[in-house]
């Protein structure tokens, strides 16, 4: 199956292209579908771009509600009655009960996850931290120069690519003239609460 042309096409829907007349639905799989990582994944991703993640394999299980369990998910602790805050928000299905499905949601709780849950917060500090420490930059770069290899360096880390030029635009409005350290860990949180992080395409 992972060798198979399907498996390897891409999510991007080309308009311009026949296939999508003939199969605007998606139903003999001209293209893949999106897919959004699920919360052990999406998890273990996030810790693992920013260098947090505990590779130690075996141990007790920990609670998820930490945020100082830099461990992989799957030794999260599971507590059959009530299921974690976080697994719970992100579509984790009941420990009671059979589930050979996830029903996928999208809400804002999610989102407000995201932007105020400590996890998040320190993975936006250790990235913050991990780029610092990455870019060795003359005394004389100016501001600009500093911010723009900063992001690039965070793109080339979180998404494995350079950021374009309206992203860097984007990057540059968000910091302003002389970002302070708060800008950077909050323009840090954002990358890693973009779509592009969540869903493989």
């Amino acid at each position: 199956i992972v060798q198979s042309a399907a498996y390897r096409q891409s999510s991007v829907s080309d308009r311009s292209k026949p296939d999508h007349e003939s199969d605007p639905d998606n139903r003999w799989l001209c293209r893949m579908n999106r897919r959004r990582l699920e919360i052990e994944v999406w998890r273990d991703t996030l810790l693992a771009v920013t260098d947090s993640l505990d590779r130690r394999i075996g141990g007790t299980p920990m609670s998820l509600a930490d945020a100082n369990n830099r461990r992989r998910t799957l030794y999260g602790l599971i507590n059959r009655r009530e299921v974690d805050t976080v697994l719970a928000l992100n579509d984790f299905p009941s420990a009671e009960r059979h589930s050979p499905r996830r029903e996928p949601t999208t809400t804002p709780l999610q989102q407000l996850f995201v932007l105020n849950s400590p996890f998040m917060q320190q993975r936006a500090a250790a990235l913050k931290a991990k780029i610092e420490a990455e870019i060795k930059l003359p005394a004389e770069a100016g501001s600009t120069q500093v911010g723009e290899a900063r992001v690039a360096a965070a793109y080339r880390q979180v998404f494995g690519r350079e950021p374009r030029r309206d992203e860097l635009t984007s990057a540059a409005k968000f910091l302003g003239s002389s970002p302070t350290d708060e800008d950077w860990r909050d323009y840090f949180q954002a990358l890693l609460g973009l779509n592009e992080m969540l869903f493989v395409d």
